[in-house]
């Protein structure tokens, strides 16, 4: 009988194991985005997030501001523009004002904290491949606004308006206790205990995606006090140094370490056909409180970008970007949202 060369049977071993290793790692691309009430504050909101969506090809998405008016289901109507796109998405919603579109399998729902006035955080599991892993969606409570303050204005209790120093300027408040104290009036804080809780005893890795509407402890440093009207500010964002003191990680932070070359502001951006999305028009409000964190083994963050419109308000004037370091992807579309969008790529293995 005729021997089968021994080189022969190396190669055919080595591309087995290669075929293995393909099948086993899988790049997964997550989009967290605030579409501003379902895409109605702009014309031809649903076909402006589909679109969007569609050139930017996700493969798991949070959104933000899901009200399902008219007891319509959003999720529904928005998987249906995009099968009619060729793009096929498992819908998952479990409550309040966040939901999914996935690629791959969803299940177990919950709605982990709140409803639509104070804040929403809801977990599903996502089977990728062989692998598990819990996927979180969160909407903060967006009163007691508390980076408002530094700059001058109310954060929305008991109202939005400027603070006024008396000559028609707004006056900010610096003291930190104060700020605290403030911020700490909101839900905020409880969600995130909440979601922490939620996945405490979690053995799968897990991703928490969406709209904070607060700032990370990693942008108002020594670094950036006297820049984007922080006023002097250094401040410990409590929802964003709390998930970090339980090992996640910013996804966004981590591929762009300098908060200055790379501030990643999400807030206020130019939306659509809109004059103005800004809160404080006599400051600047540019924050980064959209998210994408990550924690578990068989994770690699691989990229990270902004996805959106290129200008941003200032003064309530749009201002280019600071810096020329940053990549923003999808600025051609007429962009639907008050927020922009964030993308991470991970190697899921």
């Amino acid at each position: 009988m005729k021997k089968t060369p021994i080189y022969f049977l190396l190669v055919m071993f080595a591309f087995s194991l290669q075929s293995c290793k393909n099948d086993s790692n899988k790049e997964v691309r997550f989009l967290t985005f605030n579409v501003w009430q379902e895409g109605t504050s702009v014309p031809n909101g649903l076909l402006k997030i589909r679109n969007v969506i569609t050139k930017t090809n996700p493969d798991i998405v949070c959104f933000v501001e899901v009200r399902n008016y008219k007891e319509q289901d959003w999720t529904t109507k928005i998987v249906t523009e995009l099968e009619k796109e060729g793009r096929k998405y498992y819908r998952g919603y479990a409550g309040g004002d966040v939901s999914f579109i996935s690629k791959y399998p969803l299940s177990n729902g919950k709605l982990i904290f709140g409803n639509e006035d104070k804040g929403t955080v809801v977990n599903f599991d996502v089977l990728i491949g062989r692998k598990t892993i819990v996927v979180s969606g969160a909407h903060l409570d967006y009163t007691y606004y508390a980076s408002n303050l530094p700059r001058g204005y109310y954060g929305g209790t008991p109202n939005w308006r400027m603070i006024d120093n008396g000559h028609g300027k707004p006056l900010p408040t610096t003291d930190l206790d104060s700020l605290k104290v403030y911020n700490l009036k909101s839900t905020r804080d409880e969600a995130i205990a909440a979601f922490l809780a939620s996945v405490d005893s979690s053995l799968k890795p897990v991703i928490l995606m969406g709209d904070f509407n607060e700032p990370s402890w990693l942008d108002w440093t020594k670094k950036t006090k006297n820049m984007f009207n922080h006023s002097g500010v250094i401040f410990p964002w409590n929802s964003t140094k709390s998930l970090a003191e339980k090992g996640f990680i910013d996804s966004y932070r981590k591929m762009h370490p300098n908060e200055i070359t790379h501030p990643g502001f999400t807030w206020p951006a130019n939306a659509n056909e809109k004059k103005s999305t800004s809160w404080t028009p006599l400051a600047d409000e540019r924050d980064r409180i959209d998210f994408i964190f990550y924690k578990g083994k068989g994770m690699e963050l691989k990229n990270a970008t902004l996805v959106g419109s290129k200008e941003l308000y200032i003064h309530n004037k749009l201002a280019k970007p600071t810096t020329d370091q940053e990549k923003i992807i999808a600025t051609d579309l007429p962009w639907p949202s008050d927020h922009r969008a964030v993308l991470a790529t991970f190697l899921i293995k």
